[in-house]
């Protein structure tokens, strides 16, 4: 895996804001700026290791 390095520091964010709202939708903050190269990420559909999250999809069993 590769390595990056940004400008910002992204590594003191939190994963959700601190004053969350009741019936609002949030998405955590992606903190992890590993990536893969360039093969691996075609493969894996994604260039992050934090986002690849296999599908096992099944049937509705009823």
């Amino acid at each position: 895996m590769e390595h990056f390095e940004f400008d910002c520091d992204c590594t003191n964010l939190p994963k959700l804001p601190g004053n969350m709202v009741v019936a609002m939708a949030y998405v955590p903050f992606q903190t992890e700026l590993i990536t893969y190269k360039s093969d691996d990420a075609l493969c894996n559909g994604t260039l992050f290791p934090e986002l690849d999250k296999k599908f096992y999809g099944g049937k509705c069993c009823g």
